[in-house]
């Protein structure tokens, strides 16, 4: 089923530091001092003014009545042991109790209205006001200047004052969203492993919207199905990894993963449970994808009765070059839909996608104020936290109501490590670093062919062989002169501490060289934060795309062809193919499944479904055993340097090693940045991963 809203929007806020323990108000009343420029406006390079003729999305922003009587209702319903533990508010309730009032949203609308903007979309609870209007309008309503920045690569609108707000509503109005760009720096987590190339699509048949995205990858010349049932030896070992060492992973399949995780010994589908997904824009193959996926892998057929789109008007009328890249947006929600439905498979999945410019993050607060959705899993972030203040506040409220409603909020953490090379310090990454949400780290997983396995922290490092000739067939002996040094950093897990949220207090026990110390990457030294700052992630699942997922897309052909034994042909120029992807875009959707099995057996025995899960999460027993029967598995660094090899089909002599949670010189194991895999939580891994099995019995104990 597919529904079209009139429009959504998205966009960022932020409060300075809030720092505040998971008990006390993390959205206390705004100040006066309203929408200054974005932190990130310090260190763009102004270019121009921006064209007073442009469209832009605002949206203002009104508060909940007694936010901190809010954070305590949240942490009370969400925390075991509590009197109010799993007693969840209807969206009725939650708008009787916490909403603004109706003549204030009202007051708001005729006042945007009367100043030339068109109103957009007002969610149910009044929370904002999302219109939409002109630069010249902005600048007029609110006495701002509109100017075009440089900054990460993209030309970003910002204002450069302190807006005024109109005086009508200047008692009620909290934030105006929407007066920069800081939207569009939301970028998808994840990584798909074909090594792209420049390359031309097949003209014939292409739309000028924007079309699939174009097969330019380039396969490895072998893969392991299993790990290490395909190998290779160097004729010169590359110190200190093995001599012979397998091949990465082809991707594995929803039957792997289910038994990598123990679903397999389960009876729970997901039946019941409905798992939003929210992403930008709205891939126009994504069922018959996901279908062509499900029948080659035995799931389930989507249908109107197990998925539903919910979709801006026109978000298939965007053109390729779109500023937030579409065709990396349709990977992203393939690889989303398919991996809740390999997990959970009879779970019903709502889609709600957005425009690239939305300053309200409207699709994924629609989910949570009309309570769409019982878990929503959302595999994107900022890198880092360099988003205006109001954002994050205003985020923090979405993420209130949700624990309130008891629907469960799970973000990606990252697929770049502590960020510190980007951002110049150490940090996690917002919106995974909100103490409301549940952020998804990422692994290594070797899954072998007997059913057992073995899982590290996700750090990956690579190098070129020099000299190399590869098998035609990968096997047997890769002839090689050494290592072309040094191995660089390519991808890891995203973690570290926020640097605005202070912990909270189900993260009492974690580490205080994780939350209150950081890196500089200027000066290479520690820096003391003064107190313990939120830590992220908080439970991991498999990331590392060389031990990633074999998920399904369709694709324009590349012209030439690339060669790609994953691939179908279809109506020429398209071509579905599967192939190896992954990033913790794939942690958060698998874990959303994993909740969803825990929120269809707490249906069975008449509990309420888990809502906010870290404050449980973090009480749960860990082993670091995969042969325990613990809900959490703790997950270690590797015992011994482990390294796996990646060729390339069109290039016999062409060939990576790429370490698992390692870096060579000087050999430190677990390594992901300045982020380490350790017995206990850490900040690659936080937790541990689930042992479904375990993880639902303990999670029916509360």
């Amino acid at each position: 089923m597919q529904i079209m809203k009139s429009r959504f929007s998205l966009f960022i806020l932020s409060t300075l530091s809030m720092a505040l323990a998971f008990a006390a108000p993390s959205s206390a009343a705004i100040s006066a001092a309203k929408n200054g420029p974005p932190q990130w406006v310090g260190s763009a390079l102004k270019v121009s003014s921006a064209a007073d003729s442009q469209r832009v999305t605002i949206a203002a922003y009104l508060s909940f009545k007694n936010p901190a009587a809010l954070s305590e209702f949240a942490t009370a319903v969400s925390t075991p042991g509590s009197k109010l533990y799993g007693k969840y508010l209807t969206p009725a309730q939650f708008r009787a109790q916490y909403a603004p009032n109706a003549a204030d949203v009202a007051r708001v609308q005729r006042t945007l209205q009367s100043l030339g903007f068109h109103i957009d979309y007002t969610p149910a609870s009044g929370l904002f006001v999302e219109a939409s209007g002109t630069v010249a309008q902005v600048k007029s309503a609110f006495h701002v200047s509109q100017s075009l920045y440089s900054y990460k690569g993209q030309l970003l609108r910002a204002n450069a004052e302190t807006p005024t707000l109109p005086a009508a509503i200047a008692d009620v109005v909290t934030f105006v969203a929407g007066l920069d760009d800081s939207a569009m720096l939301r970028k998808p987590d994840h990584l798909r492993l074909t090594e792209q190339t420049t390359a031309t699509p097949m003209a014939a048949g292409v739309s000028p919207n924007a079309p699939p995205p174009v097969q330019d990858g380039i396969p490895s010349v072998a893969c392991s199905t299993y790990w290490g049932d395909h190998q290779a030896t160097l004729s010169t070992a590359i110190e200190p990894y093995a001599q012979t060492l397998p091949w990465l992973m082809c991707g594995y399949t929803p039957q792997q993963l289910r038994t990598a995780y123990g679903a397999d010994q389960v009876k729970e589908t997901g039946k019941g449970v409905r798992v939003g997904i929210v992403d930008i824009y709205g891939s126009p193959t994504i069922v018959f994808d996901a279908n062509h996926y499900s029948a080659n892998h035995g799931l389930p057929l989507l249908t109107a009765k197990n998925f539903t789109q919910i979709l801006p008007a026109g978000i298939y009328n965007v053109p390729a070059n779109d500023p937030c890249g579409p065709q990396g947006w349709y990977e992203e929600e393939s690889l989303d839909v398919e991996s809740v439905h390999s997990m959970a498979p009879g779970a019903n999945i709502v889609f709600a996608g957005d425009v690239c410019t939305d300053p309200a993050n409207a699709p994924l607060y629609s989910l949570i104020d009309e309570h769409t959705v019982d878990i929503v899993t959302n595999s994107y972030g900022y890198n880092g936290e360099d988003v205006p203040a109001w954002f994050i506040t205003l985020e923090n409220y979405y993420f209130e109501q949700a624990a309130s409603e008891g629907i469960s909020v799970v973000f990606s953490s990252g697929d770049d490590g502590d960020l510190a090379a980007q951002n110049g310090i150490a940090s996690g990454s917002w919106d995974a670093t909100s103490p409301w949400v549940t952020a998804v780290g990422g692994t290594s997983l070797a899954l072998y062919a007997n059913g057992t396995k073995k899982e590290w922290g996700w750090g990956n490092y690579r190098v070129y062989l020099s000299g190399a000739t590869v098998p035609a067939n990968g096997e047997g002996t890769i002839t090689d002169t050494g290592a072309e040094l040094p191995f660089t950093f390519y991808a890891g897990s995203g973690g570290g501490p926020s640097l605005i949220e202070l912990a909270p207090s189900y993260q009492a026990y974690v580490p205080t060289a994780l939350s209150e110390f950081t890196y500089d990457a200027t000066t290479g030294q520690e820096i003391y934060l003064g107190a313990p700052y939120r830590v992220t992630p908080d439970v991991s699942m498999v990331g590392d795309p060389y031990t990633g997922f074999l998920y399904g897309e369709t694709f324009i052909m590349a012209s030439p062809p690339t060669a790609d034994p994953g691939c179908v042909a279809l109506t020429v120029p398209r071509e579905y193919c599967e192939g190896d992807i992954g990033g913790t875009s794939l942690a958060s959707p698998l874990f959303a499944g994993v909740l969803a099995l825990v929120n269809q057996a707490r249906a069975n025995v008449g509990s309420s479904p888990i809502g906010f899960v870290n404050p449980a999460l973090y009480a749960l027993e860990r082993s670091d055993s995969s042969g325990s029967y613990a809900a959490i598995i703790d997950v270690n660094k590797p015992t011994a340097p482990t390294a796996v090899l990646r060729g390339y089909i069109t290039d016999l002599t062409r060939v990576r090693i790429v370490t698992i949670n390692s870096f060579p010189h000087p050999i430190t194991e677990g390594a992901d940045t300045s982020l380490r895999t350790t017995a206990g939580y850490d900040n690659v891994t936080g937790v541990g991963t689930p042992n479904i099995p375990a993880f639902i019995d303990a999670l029916l104990l509360y």
